[in-house]
């Protein structure tokens, strides 16, 4: 028992924080929201470490299992979850308002992400899965006190709800034809068996609801929604966390259990990659408010990080992982940025509120100057880098029409990131900006160091990453 708790200590840990921040709330009288940041940035840093010391062990392994690939995600999730709460307590003492509730759901989704992306068994995955989409939804009723968003937060959870659903009825059905729960066993079985049309709506079932989690088109919209709706911490979580849960359960789903349906999901993974680019790129354009614009932005790039993937080759792995990396610290960036958007003690979110914003803050106009070139992949930045490796991958499997397509989508990708430029650069302001916290500037000077390191060492930065997803590799 004592060893299986050890094994588990990095999402114990987490949970610990949880009764502390409540009992802090009822019986500290000097509390703010920086009280419940300190509890949960301890807990994940002592959550972190235990999770490189114990990288390979299980303390429930018929449950879920740790290895190099899912101990990576599970600390990538940790460390941007950290970086989001850090900012996010800006945010909440400028407000004055408790964040208790913030910090508790945010911790839990952290705790249930890990154990989605660690998960062995189909109804371990249906629980995290709806605990976790169940707390993004608790998330998003933080904003009702800053925006009109009971209609977006009731279709969110008619979805996350059905969506649960699915995974689990799926989840039955294997357990029904196999008799058991386990990727692994349920992969023996289909190495022997041909799929039937059954098994296909039971595989889509499980699909469909992370793909919905990843924010792929036409599955997208309540990750647009939140962007524009969601007070800042929360919309900054929401385009971040779960995206690096649900590519992570992906890749491991369809390499490792579903791998002898290739033939099926990888032309219908195709047409989403590329709608989801056409999709980002066009809808950016026309697209005023700024976190929903770069919301397009996102939804492209996750376009373009399922289409470096197929068709499920080293190559296509290792490309499409370094384009994550660069997506993840890109809209880190942006949002770091839109925490210094700040004026009058408000928050802006208009593309006009920023006009002429260079004229009072020219560091962070530049510093979003870069993160928009990494967006749109050129050189020198990060983006470039994992584009690259992408195309590199289509061209060897002579997949010129995905190449085409995407380049067709970044052109008219480019007329937004073009107004957002001119917006900031060359329009009159119109506003008086606060002074920026210190605390934003180093976490934009951390980012911009991570940019560098995969800038000047490409090849020490892939070469890591491809020994840790060694478990994935085929």
């Amino acid at each position: 028992m004592f060893v299986q708790m050890v094994a588990q200590s990095p999402e114990i840990f987490l949970l610990m924080g949880l009764p502390i921040m409540f009992l802090l709330n009822k019986y500290r009288k000097n509390k703010t929201s920086k009280t419940f940041y300190s509890v949960s940035k301890i807990m994940l840093l002592f959550s972190i470490l235990s999770g490189i010391i114990f990288y390979n062990r299980s303390g429930y392994a018929e449950y879920v299992q740790n290895n190099t690939y899912t101990t990576l995600y599970k600390i990538f999730v940790q460390i941007f979850g950290l970086g989001i709460f850090f900012l996010s307590c800006k945010w909440f003492l400028n407000k004055n308002r408790s964040s208790l509730q913030y910090y508790a759901y945010g911790t839990g989704l952290i705790v249930s992400l890990m154990i989605l992306i660690s998960s062995v068994h189909f109804l371990v995955l249906s629980g995290a899965y709806f605990i976790s989409s169940l707390l993004i939804y608790y998330l998003m009723r933080l904003s009702s006190e800053d925006y009109e968003y009971e209609m977006g937060n009731r279709r969110y959870f008619v979805f996350m709800f059905m969506f649960s659903l699915m995974i689990l009825l799926s989840g039955l059905w294997f357990y029904h034809k196999i008799g058991s729960w386990e990727y692994a066993k349920i992969a023996a079985y289909y190495a022997k068996h041909a799929w039937n049309r059954a098994d296909i709506m039971a595989f889509a079932g499980i699909l469909l609801p992370l793909l919905y989690m990843l924010g792929i088109a036409p599955l997208h919209f309540n990750r647009i929604e939140q962007s524009g709706l969601s007070i800042l911490p929360v919309g900054m979580i929401n385009q971040i966390l779960p995206v690096i849960g649900a590519y992570a359960v992906i890749l491991n789903l369809l390499i490792n259990v579903f791998s002898t349906a290739s033939s099926i999901y990888v032309p219908f993974l195709r047409i989403l990659s590329i709608v989801s680019l056409f999709w980002g790129a066009i809808s950016a354009t026309k697209e005023d408010n700024l976190r929903r614009l770069f919301g397009y932005c996102c939804l492209y790039s996750v376009g373009f990080i399922m289409l470096g993937l197929l068709p499920f080759n080293n190559n296509g792995i290792t490309s499409s992982f370094v384009y994550l990396i660069a997506y993840l610290l890109t809209i880190f960036g942006v949002y770091s940025v839109f925490f210094a958007f700040k004026s009058n003690g408000e928050y802006v979110s208009s593309l006009q509120d920023i006009s002429g914003i260079f004229s009072q803050k020219p560091y962070v106009s530049v510093l979003l100057t870069a993160f928009i070139v990494s967006f749109a992949g050129s050189p020198p930045m990060l983006g470039f880098l994992g584009k690259l490796q992408s195309v590199e991958n289509m061209i060897r499997e002579q997949d010129y029409w995905s190449i085409g397509l995407a380049m067709l989508a970044l052109l008219l990708l480019l007329n937004a990131f073009f107004r957002v430029i001119r917006v900031m650069f060359f329009e009159i302001r119109t506003k008086n900006f606060d002074r920026t916290d210190r605390g934003i500037y180093f976490c934009l000077f951390l980012n911009m160091i991570f940019f560098l390191v995969g800038v000047l060492n490409p090849a020490l930065f892939i070469e890591q990453f491809e020994t840790l997803l060694q478990p994935i590799m085929r």
